[in-house]
């Protein structure tokens, strides 16, 4: 006998580990400013040459089958949309995600010739996900002068 609330609750997992694997979440503060087609990356607030402002931070969170680039590639877009001439990535961290314990039980009651049969079975997981960051700044170029 297919019991469908436990194919229920496995599909419901499965679509949520598959929506958890495939997207970045991005926070970002700052300004924003008339979208860019075009910007720059670097590594280091060092590199840039002639006068910025910083306009914004960012961090994108994202599991650990999302590649870095797919990440760096959303950071980008985030960047064009704000208007920001280039970004600063400033990091990459994993970390362990503690989504808590679970618990899961189940009563299920036999009318037996002899009366009636309870069985209750119980299942407890704990949650983790391995996780990376990406820490970044938002870049705006001065005009010589400003």
């Amino acid at each position: 006998m297919i019991n469908r609330s436990k194919i229920w609750k496995l599909s419901l997992i499965a679509l949520a580990v598959m929506l958890t694997v495939s997207c970045t979440k991005i926070d970002y503060v700052g300004k924003s400013y008339a979208p860019t087609a075009n910007v720059d990356v670097y590594f280091s607030l060092e590199d840039i040459k002639g006068n910025y402002e910083v306009m914004g931070h960012l961090t994108a969170t994202a599991g650990e089958f999302t590649s870095s680039e797919k990440m760096q590639e959303k950071i980008i877009e985030k960047a064009r949309e704000k208007g920001a001439d280039a970004v600063v990535i400033l990091g990459l961290d994993h970390y362990i995600k503690d989504g808590g314990t679970s618990w899961s039980e189940t009563t299920e009651t036999e009318h037996t010739g002899d009366g009636k049969k309870t069985t209750t079975t119980g299942s407890q997981s704990n949650n983790t996900e391995e996780m990376k960051e990406i820490s970044a700044r938002f870049i705006k170029y001065k005009e010589h002068g400003e």
